[in-house]
């Protein structure tokens, strides 16, 4: 426990080298400034686009798309979803049910 206790700082210190530089990766900052929530210079956009998607669902526009369009739409649903389940699974530390204890 002692040695474990003792090669810590030099464990800790090659992990933050390693997160510097990939701070520093152009593709991980293009990553981030995607997944960063919207500021609030980008809500009005955001409105108008949930607007606009409510009024083509009231004309029925969103059926005029192309096979390949849906079947994207469709993965990206899938994925979506998928990932949602992966989430509850690593939230419950268990792939079956709850672990409900009886007191």
């Amino acid at each position: 426990m002692a040695a474990i206790v003792k090669g810590l700082p030099g464990v800790l210190g090659k992990l933050r080298s390693v997160m510097t530089s990939a701070a520093r990766d152009p593709h991980v900052q293009a990553k981030l400034k995607e997944l960063a929530p919207p500021t609030p210079g980008e809500l009005p956009s955001a409105v108008g686009s949930i607007v606009k998607t409510f009024e083509s669902v009231r004309n029925k526009r969103f059926l005029d798309v192309t096979v390949g369009t849906a079947a994207q739409r469709a993965l990206v649903s899938v994925e979506v979803i998928c990932w949602f389940f992966v989430g509850e699974i690593v939230g419950r530390r268990s792939l079956i049910g709850y672990k409900v204890t009886n007191k």
